[in-house]
């Protein structure tokens, strides 16, 4: 064991002696700044699946290596969720719709409406990635070549998100935001979350590989992680939830590849990739909390939605860009959705607890070198010509390709709702 670990260890155990409990006394029940489960949420689904529709949905979406299983057990009339996997302690029971009877038959993918004007009625909220501005190097989100403008992913997430509520509103629909600035939404900061820093440090992350940091560096790098990662991501989504209650949400981010050797630079490593919620890990299910969201967006079923502007959203993309899609297989965090080469299922934290159907969206890499100049040119008016290609600005190329697959996607479901007619009295 390192110094810097042994300090750690020190200073956690000092910690929790001093606030009273040992560390074997509160188990790891839950994930960084959670809050706990409310089961009552899941009730409206007692009742209405069959244990075919759910094992299917489980297998197939949430759970594909059975990592679930060990924590189920399942008898003729339901499930019963355990927080162990001696299945001593019950968190909560499931009921199926008895052998034999029909499941509830899935609800209309967002259909309705006119297709010469398919967002009109459509509330669609925008959840540009990370914050920006001044907290960007906590995010390490941000970086700079030589004398060129620094590059903020917070930033230009916001810019693109910008451009893309234009053109939706155009649309007909209503946009919302989880912010539009570069303040957080949390009320919390980093120096609030020292002890749940040292906490996770404790219980949760001995195993993880950390940034070798003195004992203190090491909790306030943490607390600044659980402020960005888990603090805002959660305020957002109870602003979702409780607040905005959007049809359909659109998380927008750029990527980036790992430094080459190390070193601040260029490489070529462009892609793109579209997640919808699933492919929980069996580490992330050790926790009550992801068992509880598991199950609540199993039963909410908004997968073909996020399956469908995932689709639609790809297929902009490889016929606008034609960027390579992204493959994760064997990533153990991720698996194919069969919903086209660019859609991914993923467990993210966006993803997992905004409700309703959630779209995250990967744009290009920040660092790869034909990307690069491209954001360094900025919001350009006309086309200029990089990689050998005429290009419109960065941020409007990349909103249009997602304007129009939302747009596309609604207006498939308009028409196939307008063909449709209820020949009962």
């Amino acid at each position: 064991m390192d110094v810097s670990m042994a300090r750690i260890l020190v200073l956690t155990a000092l910690a929790f002696a001093i606030s009273g409990w040992a560390a074997e006394e509160k188990p790891m029940l839950f994930s960084p700044v959670s809050e706990e489960p409310e089961w009552r949420l899941l009730d409206s689904g007692q009742g209405r699946f069959t244990r075919q529709e759910f094992e299917n949905r489980l297998g197939k979406i949430f759970d594909p290596t059975g990592a679930m299983q060990p924590y189920l057990l399942f008898d003729d009339g339901g499930v019963t969720l355990f927080r162990d996997k001696a299945r001593t302690r019950p968190l909560y029971r499931l009921t199926f719709v008895p052998e034999g009877g029909a499941g509830e038959v899935n609800p209309p993918l967002l259909g309705g409406g006119d297709p010469a004007r398919p967002l009109a009625g459509k509330v669609i909220c925008l959840d540009p990635g990370h914050i920006g501005g001044d907290w960007a190097d906590i995010e390490e989100r941000t970086f700079r070549i030589g004398n060129d403008a620094p590059v903020v992913e917070g930033e230009l997430n916001l810019r693109t998100s910008r451009r893309l509520a234009q053109t939706l509103e155009a649309s007909g629909a209503k946009v919302v935001w989880t912010h539009d600035g570069f303040e957080p939404t949390t009320t919390l900061r980093p120096a609030d979350l020292y002890p749940e820093a040292i906490s996770y440090l404790l219980q949760g992350s001995l195993g993880a590989r950390l940034p070798k940091y003195s004992a203190n560096r090491l909790i306030r790098w943490n607390a600044e992680l659980l402020f960005y990662r888990s603090a805002e991501i959660q305020a957002r989504a109870r602003r979702v939830n409780e607040e905005l209650r959007p049809d359909l949400t659109l998380c927008i981010h750029y990527n980036a590849a790992p430094w080459p050797g190390g070193r601040v630079r260029l490489t070529s490593a462009n892609g793109l990739v579209v997640f919808a919620h699933g492919s929980y890990t069996a580490e992330e299910l050790a926790f009550d909390d992801q068992k509880f969201h598991l199950l609540r967006k199993l039963l909410e079923n908004s997968t073909p939605v996020e399956l469908g502007v995932g689709q639609a959203i790809g297929e902009q993309f490889q016929k606008q860009w034609g960027f390579r899609p992204e493959n994760y297989e064997g990533s153990g965090y991720s698996h194919a959705s069969g919903a086209g080469p660019y859609v991914w299922y993923r467990n993210l934290i966006a993803n997992r607890m905004f409700d309703g159907p959630v779209v995250f969206v990967e744009g290009p890499y920040m660092n790869d070198r034909n990307i690069y100049p491209w954001i360094q040119a900025g919001e350009y008016e006309g086309v200029r010509v990089f990689a050998g290609k005429s290009r419109g600005n960065l941020f409007r190329e990349y909103a249009n390709q997602v304007a129009a697959g939302v747009i596309d996607y609604f207006r498939r479901q308009a028409e196939s709702s307008a063909t449709f007619t209820n020949y009962s009295p």
